[in-house]
């Protein structure tokens, strides 16, 4: 385990003004290494000041036989007693937090360091988790996030650790400082040179606001030659910042500073294989991609500016020794690069504009991961923040622990946008991963610009290639469409006499119908909230015995009351039907909702839908909500309406009550829903070939018929929705901007609550692996298939109680020749 912690801050643009001309040409050298021995004398290590903070522990095991554990942490580094730190100990909790800080005693450069979590015992002490950090895990930058601990006992617990860096600050402190902010006033007395995908100054003229900043501000808060300008007065890109220099008289500048390095490569015969941009008269050349067999590749970056090869500076003659290269035995590049920051591989991510400011709080990336993922947002560059669900860093508010927990399952985690100018690009980008998190919040696509169908298209191209994408269109279509409760309608959670209409003649007959025989529900495809949501009453009470024995008039009275604010309205039938299908109009009558109505405008292909369910009269008394990831429900949420209310949604002055998965009052819902439906649910929605998404709620009522208020008679709970597009997870409240916390972060959600949240995300981590493992393994012959498929069908008929154990085991050992 080698954990490597560069949380450097960044942004990259993608557009270009003010440019140098640069002709593209290709580079091919063979480069054998030089070999050279040197005789140095060693150098006792030294003693410096190292300091580690121990956070908490989450999942620890249960170690006591009477209890649970009461786990304490020690710190030292291996064989050296007299370095010995500990935390106090925590009595009874397997999720403690300790948040202790130490120096560690008599530390020297180079050493490990071993993190043990034990459990206090009055005669002896049982080993909970440990893990160890080599010294080059954190000596050059620190260390901060969670670690998953080991000789652990068949549990899988995580301890979140910061280790201070050279400087003695922890990572996510001297992030701060690898971008900062300048205001100036014009004239600003610079250039920008946005050739490639990043902006970076190309010239600082003398008399001009910069250089007199430069006079004056330490040298880390100078603005060089070749750092990268990431913003201006919050403009990005060509246009938008053009447009701020030439109009503002102030200047915010968000500078993101470049750093040298110099790199040697060893080709062994083989040709570089880069493609450069330059401009004879220039001190730099650029790269900008590499052949797939470079053996730069990993060594060199794209968008390196190389401003001297073997000693030999300018662009002109640096290219010319490039040309020797064949005659060389090694070759050294010295370049300059844009600080690196966490989500920055290991998929080249470059040609993408980075939005964000700072990936603060997310872990460093796998060293070799078992598969790479991106998790794209969308930045609504005219909303204030970004969007209502962004952190002041422009990513959302519950963007980390879900990266965190897909990097804990062994993945790399890049944090993508999608900007609707780059839409080619960022597919391309895509197709360079496995899988793809979409976190982009409905209707945010469109409000930024774009065209969520375009986005759309992207990601169902992605899914033919094979790429897994949580969650599909396609799933959050057929999953959110109110007509998933019609296809769900013969299961356990489902109301047989459930019903969809597409066209005005199927429900202007099927109501009337329906409406004649009970009370109903009418629900749109595309409302939120409650919008267009209608329970309707018969005014008159005049409801048939048998379905079908008539059906209603078009002067008859409904009641109706609308799910997302509980008002009131009376209507004909003739009137409901008429704003159901075209709105407003002069048969419609008056209407006090907000909605608009058109509920069927565009047909099925467009969303043009209604679901009719029979109303469930102890919706009243409440619905449940169940938190899922994946088959694996993690809480549910009883929702009970405001006194004289129908629905819940929030805001309406309902009262929320939350429970465990295996709270005993939903035993019989969790066993029909988890056991028997969830198995075939995808494939109930005509999603065959989709797995259940990361993270989705599924809504429930209870269908007993009783008066309110009664004990029940029957137990069931029928679904009434599904919802999987960009489900938020709440722990992480605190960590999204508002009017008054602009600056809101990942490191203002509360400890608690951060813990929740983190153990959510592992959970969604650890369910994606399992879903990409899957897929990567080798399909079964057809003769295991079948066996299997019997194995899967012996299973079924025991949950459902058609065969007994007894009888399934008789049938195994039929099936093996036992």
């Amino acid at each position: 385990f080698a954990p490597v912690f560069r949380s450097l801050l960044g942004w990259a643009f993608c557009d270009m003004f003010s440019c140098c001309g640069a002709p593209m040409e290709e580079f091919d050298a063979a480069v054998i290494p030089v070999v050279s021995k040197t005789t140095c004398t060693p150098v006792p290590p030294q003693t410096v000041a190292l300091t580690v903070k121990i956070s908490y522990a989450l999942g620890l095991r249960k170690a006591d036989f009477m209890g649970k554990s009461d786990p304490y942490v020690v710190v030292q580094v291996p064989n050296r007693m007299q370095t010995k730190v500990e935390t106090h100990v925590k009595s009874g909790d397997l999720n403690p937090v300790w948040n202790c800080e130490f120096e560690v005693p008599g530390y020297k450069q180079g050493e490990d360091l071993v993190f043990k979590v034990l459990d206090k015992d009055p005669v002896s002490f049982d080993i909970l988790g440990v893990i160890t950090f080599p010294a080059t895990s954190f000596q050059e930058t620190g260390f901060d996030g969670e670690v998953l601990l080991e000789e652990a006992k068949g549990s899988k617990p995580y301890l979140k650790v910061s280790i201070s860096g050279p400087t003695g600050k922890y990572p996510q402190e001297m992030a701060a400082a690898s971008t900062f902010v300048v205001a100036l006033t014009k004239p600003l007395g610079i250039e920008l040179d946005a050739t490639l995908s990043l902006v970076k100054v190309c010239k600082i003229a003398e008399g001009g606001s910069v250089s007199k900043h430069n006079s004056t501000a330490p040298q880390h808060l100078q603005i060089q030659l070749g750092d990268y300008v990431a913003a201006i007065n919050g403009c990005i890109g060509k246009e938008a910042i053009k447009k701020a220099m030439e109009e503002a008289s102030n200047a915010e500048m968000v500078i993101r500073p470049c750093v040298q390095t110099t790199v040697k490569v060893d080709t062994k015969g083989r040709a570089l294989g880069l493609y450069l941009n330059y401009n004879e008269t220039q001190p730099e050349i650029t790269i900008t991609s590499f052949k797939p067999d470079s053996p730069a590749l990993n060594k060199l970056q794209p968008l390196d500016r190389i401003f001297a090869v073997d000693g030999v500076e300018q662009a002109k003659a640096m290219v010319d020794q490039l040309k020797r290269a064949q005659d060389l035995q090694s070759m050294s590049f010295k370049v300059k690069r844009a600080k690196p920051f966490p989500s920055s591989g290991p998929v080249d991510i470059s040609s993408l504009t980075r939005i964000a400011k700072d990936d603060r709080g997310l872990l460093p990336q796998p060293i070799n991961p078992i598969s790479a993922t991106a998790l794209v947002q969308i930045y609504v560059r005219g909303q204030p923040f970004g969007g209502s669900d962004k952190s002041s860093s422009g990513h959302r508010y519950d963007t980390i622990p879900i990266a965190n927990g897909m990097i804990n399952a062994g993945m790399s985690c890049q944090l993508i946008h999608y900007v609707k100018e780059e839409h080619d690009t960022f597919l391309e980008v895509c197709k360079q991963f496995k899988a793809i998190v979409v976190r982009c919040n409905p209707g945010q696509i469109k409000a930024d610009g774009g065209d969520q169908v375009k986005f759309d298209g992207a990601m169902r191209e992605l899914r033919k290639l094979g790429i897994q994408v949580w969650p599909s269109p396609d799933v959050m279509e057929q999953m959110g469409a109110k007509d998933a409760l019609v296809k769900v309608a013969n299961l356990n959670i489902g109301l047989e006499d459930t019903l969809a209409y597409y066209t005005e003649n199927e429900f202007a007959a099927g109501f009337k119908k329906t409406m004649a025989f009970q009370p109903r529900v009418i629900k749109q495809n595309r409302g939120s909230s409650g919008e267009g949501i209608w329970i309707i009453k018969l005014k008159s009470g005049n409801y048939c015995s048998n379905f079908g024995d008539r059906s209603c008039a078009d002067d008859e009275v409904l009641e109706l009351m609308e799910a997302c604010d509980n008002h009131a309205e009376t209507h004909t039938v003739a009137e409901f039907l008429e704003f159901c299908v075209n709105g407003r109009t002069s048969q419609s009558g008056k209407w006090d909702t907000v909605g608009t109505g058109k509920y069927l405008e565009g047909g099925k292909v467009a969303g043009g839908q209604l679901v009719d369910q029979r109303f469930c009269p102890r919706i009243v008394e409440g619905e449940l909500r169940m938190n899922m990831i994946g088959d694996t429900c993690t809480g549910i949420i009883h929702k009970k309406p405001k006194a004289g209310g129908i629905s819940a949604v929030g805001g309406t002055g309902s009262i929320y009550t939350y429970y465990a998965p295996d709270a005993p009052e939903f035993e019989n819902l969790m066993a029909d829903f988890s056991g028997k439906n969830l198995p075939t649910l995808m494939a109930n929605l005509d999603l065959h070939n989709e797995p259940l998404p990361l993270w989705w709620t599924a809504d429930f009522i209870n269908s007993d018929p009783g008066t309110p208020g009664t004990p029940c008679t029957i137990d069931k709970w029928i679904v009434g929705e599904f919802n999987c597009s960009c489900v938020g997870i709440s722990k992480c409240a605190a960590a999204y901007c508002q009017a008054d916390s602009p600056n809101a972060s990942f490191f203002d959600i509360p400890v608690k609550d951060l813990m929740e949240a983190t153990y959510l995300g592992n959970l969604m981590g650890q369910k994606a692996a399992g879903i990409l493992n899957a897929c990567n393994t080798k399909a079964p012959s057809p003769a295991a298939a079948k066996i299997i498929n019997r194995i899967e069908a012996v299973k079924s008929a025991v949950t459902m109680g058609v065969l007994s154990k007894e009888e399934a085991g008789s049938m195994m050992a039929k099936l093996f020749d036992v």
